[in-house]
């Protein structure tokens, strides 16, 4: 009995190992797939159904995690990291932004946003 317990741990312990290396692999797939230029193609109050986007939302993904935007008049720099289909950017000088990477493909980012308790669906296009 006690070596089906120690066949039933490494059996748990594999499994793990392979869903990390899953989730690794993903991740570095994302961060990779992110790299470049992006534009909005809309960006949708849930609420109201009012478009956003008005051309005036640009994002620039490095690959050293660093990036920029242009959000209307406002540039902004900082950091990012994904995680957990999350996507984290960390503007310079303020306070670390999650948003829900809701489908992401090779020319796609829909991101789910909440302002001020409303529920946004920003789309970004590769430029």
């Amino acid at each position: 009995m006690h070596a089906n317990l120690k066949y039933n741990h490494m059996k748990k312990v594999i499994v793990l190992a392979v869903i990390f290396l899953f989730m690794s692999c993903n991740t570095a797939e994302q961060y990779k797939n992110l790299k470049g230029e992006w534009v909005c193609s809309s960006w949708i109050n849930v609420a109201t159904g009012s478009d956003n986007c008005n051309n005036n939302v640009y994002f620039k993904f490095n690959e050293d995690k660093t990036y920029a935007s242009k959000i209307g008049a406002d540039d902004t720099t900082g950091d990012y990291k994904i995680m957990n289909d999350r996507l984290y950017c960390t503007p310079k000088g303020k306070l670390e932004i999650a948003v829900e990477m809701k489908t992401f493909t090779a020319d796609t980012l829909e991101l789910v946003m909440s302002r001020s308790g409303n529920e946004e669906l920003l789309t970004l296009v590769r430029k």
